[in-house]
């Protein structure tokens, strides 16, 4: 199974380094990529696999990590699909 999100990144304004660290995060079966769209908005595209639950376990994992960034203020999930 597949489970697939685009998630809005609000994120403070003096954390430049923020994509990158949002990107080069090792995260557990589940990828990342990222675009900075505004100054303070990072726009992601997670997707995680796995087994029926483990897919949805490591999507949520992946997303807790990355909202736990310094410079993170808020995530807003955008979208989500799943893939059997």
């Amino acid at each position: 199974m597949l489970v697939r999100a685009y998630v809005l990144f609000e994120v403070e304004s003096g954390a430049a380094d923020v994509l990158d660290r949002l990107t080069h995060r090792s995260l557990n079966n589940c990828k990342v990529v990222a675009r900075q769209l505004y100054p303070n908005e990072i726009v992601a595209g997670l997707a995680a696999d796995g087994s029926e639950a483990d897919a949805m376990n490591n999507f949520n994992s992946a997303l807790s990590e990355l909202m736990s960034e310094a410079g993170v203020r808020r995530a807003t999930t955008l979208g989500v699909a799943i893939t059997p």
